[in-house]
């Protein structure tokens, strides 16, 4: 009769281990819960949070902007006349290249649609 109790006592106790695991295992997966403390957090300091980020914004919004500095060193002045003809070069290339882009890319899709076709028929 004392086993049988011994035993019955064990099989009590070991179900008191498991509730209390279930129970523990449950508060853990509560905490590590990020998503939900993080909104709930939100629904109640609400105004904390909108100060924050207004304080936060405003803050940076005061900090001074980058200022690249670019040194150029001026060899002689033909070397600036250069780079401005250059720069006109370029100008014309794109204002040359905007009128002619329609006929350029309608070449190019048949030039693309003729190899297609041809690499889809094979080898003949």
């Amino acid at each position: 009769m004392a086993e049988s109790d011994v035993k019955v006592e064990l099989a009590a106790e070991m179900e008191r281990a498991r509730a209390r695991l279930a129970h523990n295992i449950g508060a853990l997966r509560e905490d590590l819960d990020v998503a939900t403390h993080v909104k709930r957090s939100l629904e109640h300091h609400k105004a904390a949070y909108i100060g924050g980020a207004t304080f936060l914004g405003l803050l940076l919004s005061k900090l001074p902007a980058r200022k690249k500095k670019i040194y150029v060193e001026r060899k002689s002045k033909n070397a600036v006349k250069e780079v401005e003809k250059a720069g006109i070069w370029i100008v014309l290339l794109q204002l040359i290249f905007k009128a002619f882009q329609p006929m350029l890319t309608s070449l190019v899709s048949r030039q693309v649609t003729s190899y297609l076709r041809a690499r889809a028929r094979g080898p003949e």
